[in-house]
């Protein structure tokens, strides 16, 4: 007769060791997808990471690249307009030079 209570007292035991399995199962199972969604993040925020410091760095050579251009275009603007003073005294020397050539035959042509 003493093996008759243990019966039912051993087979509620196996019944609760088996939930407790399944359970740690579960728990198992889910820890491991945790796991590799941790690494993933990871991942994804060392991605990001190295993506937002080539757009700073492109940022800053873009930067660079501006500020080379407007010293570019500021030069040849100063040398442009150099130029362009240049031409104009050129200009102005040579009618300055024939109104000068006129007057000195108008000047020749009344003494004569």
């Amino acid at each position: 007769m003493d093996s008759q209570p243990l019966i039912p007292t051993l087979s509620f035991r196996l019944v609760a060791l088996e939930k407790e399995l399944s359970d740690v199962k579960k728990q198992l199972s889910m820890y491991v997808p945790l796991r590799e969604n941790d690494l993933q993040l990871k991942v994804i925020h060392d991605t990001v990471d190295r993506i937002e410091q080539q757009l700073t760095s492109l940022g800053e050579k873009i930067l660079a690249q501006e500020f080379e251009m407007q010293k570019r275009e500021a030069a040849a603007q100063r040398s442009q307009a150099s130029l362009q003073i240049k031409i104009l005294w050129g200009t102005v020397s040579t009618i300055i030079g024939l109104l000068m050539s006129v007057l000195v035959g108008y000047i020749t042509h009344l003494f004569h």
